[in-house]
């Protein structure tokens, strides 16, 4: 690959990263890390959820995620309830607590993303909506090309 191409990429991922904050110690303001964020909405998305689905949509690792996980059981942001069907696995939900913080990070990211894109005019919103798409889709197609070649 051109080290040009490389270069870019990676210029990119630092300039978006940087935009959106992800690197700061709490998230949106939060008090929680984008890791913890992260595993907040994930949950909140698709509730309720056990550990192991978020390690590979997250991809973090299991021992980082149980902390994770440990942690926002301790500030009552998630509880574990087992399974029916196999008791060693324990479904994970959100608290009302943990409800109104995904909620809370949903409305701020949502905000950010306006703040963020309201100066373009809608024709360049739109040409940016489709090469992020556009980057997606191939991002999608790399990481189907990935899992074949386990």
């Amino acid at each position: 690959m051109d080290a040009q191409i490389i270069a870019d990429i990676r210029r990119f991922n630092r300039r978006y990263t940087n935009t959106l904050g992800v690197l700061n110690s709490h998230v949106l303001d939060s008090g929680y890390s984008f890791a913890e964020a992260r595993v907040v909405v994930e949950i909140g998305m698709s509730q309720p959820c056990i550990a192991n689905m978020l390690v590979g949509s997250l991809n973090i690792d299991r021992s980082y995620m149980s902390r994770i996980i440990n942690r926002l059981v301790k500030l009552q942001i998630l509880s574990r309830q087992p399974s029916n069907e196999d008791q060693r696995v324990s479904l994970l939900h959100l608290t009302e607590k943990g409800q109104q913080l995904y909620n809370e990070i949903n409305d701020k990211s949502d905000e950010q993303i306006i703040r963020l894109f309201r100066a373009l005019p809608e024709q360049e919103l739109i040409e940016m909506h489709t090469s992020m798409r556009e980057i997606e889709q191939k991002l999608d197609q790399l990481e189907r090309m990935d899992d074949d070649t386990i």
